[in-house]
């Protein structure tokens, strides 16, 4: 029983033969005519001439397949089959080398054999770094259709798809709309978050008062307010009825504050410190880096911009 390997190389050989076995004659015959020796001297002429190259042709396609480097060998065949390819054409050719249909046909038949070779060699050695996983299968292929209504989306689905490997259509195009709609929510919440912050700065920056430093157009303490400013800042408000109020001494890093050796609290104290704060995207009021650093109400201003920059790029 013949298997599908075998014939796909019985296959292939075919048509290598038949090349060679015509460039085979070509040189005979001009041999015959012009060549005073024996039959059996010009037969053997004419096969070492055509099997140079294929000679360096059949060890490149064992090199292939072995994974090894087949270039050099390559080119070297395509260099001699190029020599004896101008041999077996000057020998049919017009006066000046003009071209006859026999001279080219003989030329192609002597120049295309090693070619051949290295087309069966490559598919052959393909195969085999497919089913070893060392290369990989066909890309995604997209219908007509769907490349000449849908130009945009198909680019955009081909271009992730080559990426992650996927060659099924349906599969392909179900990831890059989740994708797609991930990449909005996130784009959604980020431009969202930064618009509270940004709020949230806008009413703060500038203004002075007691306890929180948030007052707002001639109010002062929670009533100054406004919603969204609420949701912005982490936890309750100093002073509003809707939660207790942290004691002025308390820190969370449990690090001494950074003004009690004499030093003024720096930015980097302020991240260590409101790092949870930063993390989740909020900003802290004035009344908690005042009561928490140990800072003026100046200086808690800086601290509070300092601290929005950092919230808004995590």
């Amino acid at each position: 029983m013949v298997s599908r390997d075998q014939a796909r190389t019985v296959a292939a050989a075919i048509p290598v033969l038949l090349v060679n076995a015509v460039a085979f004659i070509g040189q005979l015959a001009f041999l015959r005519a012009h060549l005073p020796w024996p039959l059996a001297g010009q037969l053997m002429m004419a096969a070492a001439l055509e099997s140079i190259a294929i000679y360096l042709a059949f060890h490149a396609h064992i090199a292939a397949l072995a994974s090894d480097s087949a270039l050099r060998l390559r080119l070297a065949s395509y260099g001699f089959a190029a020599v004896i390819a101008a041999m077996n054409y000057s020998h049919y050719a017009a006066p000046g080398w003009r071209p006859t249909f026999p001279a080219v046909a003989v030329g192609l038949m002597s120049a295309s054999s090693p070619w051949l070779w290295a087309v069966h060699s490559r598919r052959m050695a393909r195969d085999q770094m497919i089913a070893a996983g060392l290369i990989e299968g066909r890309a995604l292929r997209l219908g007509v259709t769907r490349w000449l209504w849908h130009p945009l989306r198909a680019t955009r689905v081909m271009w992730q798809a080559t990426w992650t490997g996927t060659t099924d259509p349906q599969q392909a195009i179900a990831e890059w709309t989740a994708s797609r709609a991930t990449g909005t929510q996130a784009a959604d919440l980020s431009a969202d978050r930064a618009a509270r912050l940004s709020g949230a700065l806008a009413q703060t920056d500038g203004r002075t008062g007691p306890r929180t430093g948030l007052p707002g157009e001639g109010r002062t303490g929670p009533a100054a307010l406004s919603e969204p400013v609420r949701q912005a800042l982490p936890g309750p408000v100093p002073g509003d009825a809707s939660g207790p109020v942290r004691p002025k001494a308390a820190n969370r890093s449990g690090k001494p504050a950074a003004n009690r050796s004499g030093k003024p609290a720096t930015g980097r104290d302020a991240e260590e410190e409101f790092a949870a704060e930063i993390a989740a995207g909020q900003v802290p009021s004035l009344y908690q880096i005042r009561s928490r650093l140990h800072v003026g109400n100046e200086r808690a201003k800086v601290l509070r911009q300092h601290i929005a920059r950092q919230a808004l790029t995590t």
